[in-house]
Formats: C-alpha cells, structure tokens, sequence
C-alpha cells in the first residue's frame, strides 16, 4: 500500500490485492472475463496465474483499477487488463498512476513484455506515455529496458520441446505467440476467428472452455526454457450427426515447424481418444507453409471455397483440409443427449404405438 499526490493535489492510495480479493471480490467480479470470473474469485487459478489487481481510492473511495496477468512462476511476459477510472475521477492523472505502478510491479520482477489492448484514443496516448506502442490491432506492447530484441529472441529455438495439455497459466505466453508476426498466416486462429490483423488475448479463455473434456482438447508445445512455441485446439462438431467430426486450429512459431509434426501427431492421438474420427481446418489459400505443415502431417486439401477471404479488397480462397483417423464411426453420444433429440423412453412409447 502506498500513495501517491494526484495533479489535483488530492491523495490516490494505491492497494495491491490478490484472489479471493477480500472486500474487493464484490468489484473485482465485474472486472474480469466471464470464463474465468468464478474460478478467479474463488482462488482457483492461483496454481497457474498471479493476478494482482491495482486499486486506487481517494478518501475511501474507488477512483480506478487495474490488473496484471503473468504465469504463477514467472513473469516474463504479462497482460494489462481492466482499466478503469471512475467518472467522477477521471482527468485526474489516476489511471496514468496506476499504471506506472503496475509496470513498475512488473519490471521489479524481471518481466519482459507486457501486452493490453484499447479502443479508446486518449487511452492509447496515455500508455504510450508509459512506453507502449502498437502491436497488432487494437493491441498495444511495452518491453522493459533490455528486451528490445524481444522478437528476435524469446521465441528463438532452445531445444527439443515437449507436448504437453495446455493450462490457465499459459495465458500470457499464449499471447506472445498470437500477437507474433510470425508465421505470417492469414487466419491465426479460426476457431475464435482470430484474424492476421486481430490482436489474441480472450480468445485463449474461449478456447480453454470450449475444448474442455470431451469436446477436444489444447494442447501446447514448450521448449526447454519454458517458452510456449506452438499450441494446437481441437473442438469437436456439437451435434449427433457430426460428433465423429472436429475442427482444428493449431500455430506455431517458425524455429519450431520442425516439431509441427509432433504437435499435431499428439492432437490426432487425443481425436481417437474421444472417438473423433476426421479432423478439418480452415486454411488461406495465400498460405503456403502452413499448407506444407498439414501435407506432412498426411492432411488432404478437400475443398476450395472461392473468395470467401477479403483484406481491404484483396479477395483470397479458403482452403478445407481433413484428416481421416480410420476410426469406426460409432456414436460416442445418443440423440437424447442432444438437444432436441429423442429419449430412449420416447422411442419406446414410439414403438409400442398409440
């Protein structure tokens, strides 16, 4: 806790607070994404995710807020998220306050890139005043002092990387490899519709729900320093008829396409788990290295869809790969569990007439 004198000349009290957040828990619940608003509240991502949140009162009284996402181990790279300023205290320099002491937080713990997002022009010149520039989008980054070759270096290859399942705490780092220029593919990730030119940060907590147990999985590739270089999504079809159907999405970083391979090796083997026979994806036709990754991995071009992509009038084709696992297509689900589907009760009743 500490305070800080306002350009007003009034006293901004600063409150550092970690989940389950104590009296704030009540605010806090509305500054956060809805996938994780329980969990986050509750304590339960302690285990994978810090996330402090920077408050400020004036005379008791809430005037701003903000929160930092990095890993629980970490703090290489972090996410600036819900920024707020009470309208009745805005114009008084609290959220420029705020976030000075959040990038401060930061850099004291050896972070190394910090990445938010804004919609909002006055907004965006203030944190260029703390260092940010845009990145991709809406997106803005700060890399702290001695991390200028950030780019070059943090997704550079280390090592052999391993497969593992993706978790929580892969959030930040997540980030780094979505909001990268490279590889340069036109569609970065399409279940989330996350395009060359939009910036990645909530659509990882879409993704995590939606691949959750027996609808897919995410699985992500970490080289030997912990660095996050490729993740792979799978989500299968939500209904009776397509459930032997998933789509994929996958991306990962030049240094690593070596291993792109292994990543979507263990993505198939997670398929058959779950009794997921074929595999599809949505590729641009402009694509060409990706294209060469999924021909490796045995993908088949299926379909071109004509023009289905436009960029400031530039019309490019939508390319359908697929995968077929050789599986047995048997329902893994009845119609019954599906909504609007019959019960086994109401075939019965069916059966046995009027």
């Amino acid at each position: 806790m500490r305070t800080e004198i306002l350009k007003n000349g009034e006293s901004l009290m600063i409150k550092t607070v970690h989940p389950p957040f104590g009296e704030y828990a009540g605010r806090v619940g509305d500054w956060c994404w809805g996938e994780i608003r329980e969990p986050l509240l509750k304590g339960d991502l302690k285990e994978w995710l810090d996330t402090p949140y920077f408050i400020g009162e004036i005379d008791g009284v809430i005037a701003g807020s903000l929160a930092l996402f990095t890993e629980a181990e970490r703090a290489e790279v972090g996410l600036v998220e819900f920024v707020l300023t009470d309208e009745d205290h805005r114009r008084k320099g609290v959220a420029s306050v705020l976030v000075g002491t959040l990038v401060d937080y930061f850099g004291d713990r050896g972070g190394m890139a910090l990445y938010l997002c804004t919609a909002n022009p006055h907004a965006g010149m203030l944190y260029e005043q703390h260092g940010f520039g845009y990145k991709v989008g809406d997106g803005m980054r700060y890399l702290a002092p001695g991390n200028e070759d950030f780019d070059a270096t943090f997704l550079a290859f280390a090592g052999q990387a391993t497969v593992r399942p993706a978790n929580w705490g892969d959030l930040p780092q997540l980030a780094v490899l979505y909001n990268h220029e490279e590889p340069k593919w036109y569609i970065k990730e399409p279940l989330s519709q996350c395009f060359h030119q939009t910036r990645f940060e909530s659509h990882f907590n879409k993704l995590m729900r939606r691949s959750a147990g027996e609808r897919g999985c995410f699985l992500v590739l970490e080289n030997p320093l912990g660095r996050t270089v490729g993740a792979a999504i799978l989500e299968r079809e939500e209904t009776y008829y397509q459930q032997h159907v998933a789509n994929l999405s996958f991306r990962i970083c030049p240094s690593y396409f070596s291993q792109a391979g292994e990543l979507l090796g263990a993505v198939a083997n997670q398929a058959r788990s779950h009794s997921i026979g074929l595999l599809q994806i949505y590729v641009a036709a402009s694509d060409r290295d990706q294209q060469e990754i999924l021909r490796a991995a045995s993908y088949v071009e299926e379909a071109r869809l004509r023009q289905r992509l436009c960029d400031n009038g530039v019309l490019t084709d939508l390319l359908v790969y697929s995968l077929a696992l050789d599986l047995p297509m048997t329902p893994a689900r009845a119609k019954g569990e599906y909504y609007g589907g019959r019960h086994p009760w109401q075939e019965q009743r069916v059966s046995n007439g009027p």
